[in-house]
C-alpha cells in the first residue's frame, strides 16, 4: 500500500527517437536546430525503434483489417459482502437496502479493503499477458477507468501498471472521459491504433478495473451498488493468411482459437447525452430524466451497433450487459420485444456493478460456463453517467 500511493517521480513524458532522415525539398533551407532543442520532427514522443510509427502509410490489408479480441480474463477479490453490509456501510435504511436486493436484483458484491488499486489490476492484466511469446509486441496499453482519478493525483496508474507487467516499450495511457462505457471505447481507440501502426504483429493490451473509495462511488445514484473486479484483453487485428502475418500464435482465451480467429468486432456505437453532464451532481428533476430516457438512449445506441453490422436483434445469440441492476434490463426486454432469457444476467447478484469491467466480467464468466458458441454473435452495452451509451457487437 506505501508502495503504491507514495510520492514518486513521474515519469519522462518526451523520450528521446532518432534523429530524422534529411528531406532536401522541405529541409534544405530550414537552420539547423540550436544544440539542446528539441529536433523538430514526429518522432521525439516514441521509443528508439519506433521513428517510422505513423511516417510511413500502413499497409491497406491493416487499414481494413477487423478488430480482434484475445485472452479476455477477469479477477475478482475473494472476499464478499452482502448487500445489508453494503448498505450499513453507506447509511442506508432498511427501505433502501430492500429496493436493491428485492427489485435491483443485488445481493453481493465483492471488495478488498486491505488491496490497493494494483492488487486489483495486475492479476488479470498479467493473465491476459500469459500466452504472449515476445511481450514486445505489445505496443500500446490502456486502462480504461470510471473514476476520473481512481488514485491520487501524483500516481499515473497506466503508467504504473506498464512497469509493473515489464512492459518497457509499451505506450500507456488511460481512457475515461466515458466513464462506465470507457471499457468498449478503449478497444475502438486500440483498433485505430494498430491499423494505423502499420505492424500486423502489433498488439494493444486493454485493462479495467478500480477500487470505490467513499459511499458516493459505492452506492450510484439510488439504483446500484458497486464492486471491485478488473479485467484484461489483448487486441489485435485480423490480418490475411494463416496466421503468421499476425506475429506469434496465441491463445485468445475466448474461444480457445488461436491467433487469427479470436472474436471479432463487427460495430461499435456510442452516444453522449450532455443533458446529464453533471453525473453524481444531478438535480433531483435532472436525475428522474436520467432515469426515464435510460433505456432509450441505451436501445438507440444498441439499435446503432445493430445497424452498422448489418444485423437485426433477432440475429443476435446474447446480449452481454452492464452490471447496473436487473430491474433496468427486465423493462428495457419489455419495452423492445427481447427475450429476458437472451441477456446474461447471473452477475447482477453475485458482483454487482463494477464500473468498466462489467460486459468483459461476464465475457469471461460465460466463457467459465460455457456459454459462448463459436460463430454467434453477441452484444455488449455499457453506459456511463454524465452520460454515453456504447454498444458493441462481435462474433465469437
Amino acid at each position: 500500500m506505501a508502495e503504491t500511493y507514495s510520492r514518486t517521480p513521474r515519469p519522462t513524458l518526451v523520450r528521446p527517437g532518432p534523429a530524422p532522415a534529411a528531406r532536401p525539398d522541405a529541409d534544405a533551407d530550414r537552420p539547423a536546430a540550436p544544440e539542446g532543442d528539441v529536433p523538430p520532427t514526429d518522432a521525439v514522443d516514441r521509443m528508439p525503434d519506433e521513428g517510422r510509427r505513423g511516417a510511413i502509410p500502413p499497409p491497406p490489408n491493416l487499414t481494413r483489417a477487423a478488430t480482434l479480441l484475445h485472452r479476455v480474463e477477469a479477477f475478482t477479490p475473494v472476499r464478499s459482502w452482502t448487500i445489508e453490509e453494503i448498505g450499513a456501510a453507506c447509511g442506508l435504511n432498511r427501505y433502501q437496502t430492500k429496493v436493491l436486493r428485492r427489485i435491483r436484483g443485488l445481493a453481493e458484491v465483492r471488495a478488498d479493503p486491505d488491496g490497493d488499486l494494483f492488487d486489483l489490476l495486475v492479476p488479470a492484466a498479467s493473465a491476459a499477458l500469459r500466452g504472449l511469446p515476445d511481450p514486445a509486441v505489445v505496443r500500446y496499453l490502456l486502462y480504461a477507468h470510471t473514476l476520473p482519478d481512481p488514485a491520487p493525483s501524483h500516481v499515473l496508474v497506466a503508467d504504473q501498471l506498464r512497469k509493473r507487467l515489464g512492459l518497457a516499450e509499451t505506450d500507456a495511457f488511460a481512457v475515461t472521459q466515458q466513464f462506465c462505457a470507457s471499457g468498449l471505447a478503449a478497444i475502438d481507440i486500440a483498433g485505430e491504433l494498430l491499423r494505423a501502426d502499420g505492424d500486423p504483429a502489433a498488439k494493444a493490451l486493454v485493462v479495467t478495473g478500480e477500487k470505490a473509495f467513499n459511499s458516493v462511488l459505492r452506492y450510484v445514484l439510488q439504483v446500484s451498488v458497486t464492486g471491485e473486479a478488473s479485467t484484461a484483453f489483448l487486441v489485435g487485428l485480423d490480418t490475411p493468411g494463416d496466421g503468421s502475418a499476425g506475429g506469434p500464435r496465441i491463445d485468445d482465451g475466448v474461444s480457445g482459437r488461436a491467433h487469427g480467429a479470436g472474436s471479432r468486432v463487427l460495430s461499435y456505437a456510442a452516444r453522449t447525452e450532455g443533458e446529464f453532464a453533471d453525473g453524481f451532481r444531478m438535480s433531483a428533476d435532472t436525475l428522474r430524466r436520467f432515469g426515464d430516457t435510460y433505456n432509450t438512449h441505451l436501445w438507440a445506441a444498441m439499435s446503432d451497433a445493430l445497424s452498422y453490422a448489418g444485423l437485426g436483434l433477432s440475429d443476435i445469440h446474447l446480449v452481454i450487459p452492464h452490471n447496473v441492476n436487473a430491474s433496468l434490463w427486465l423493462r428495457l426486454c419489455a419495452e423492445v420485444g427481447l427475450d429476458r432469457r437472451r441477456v446474461f444476467l447471473d452477475n447482477i447478484p453475485r458482483y454487482g456493478h463494477c464500473n468498466c469491467s462489467d460486459p468483459f466480467l461476464n465475457l469471461a464468466s460465460m466463457r467459465e460456463r460455457d456459454l459462448l458458441r463459436s460463430g454467434e454473435l453477441y452484444l455488449l452495452t455499457s453506459v456511463g453517467i454524465g452520460s454515453s451509451y456504447a454498444a458493441m457487437v462481435i462474433e465469437y
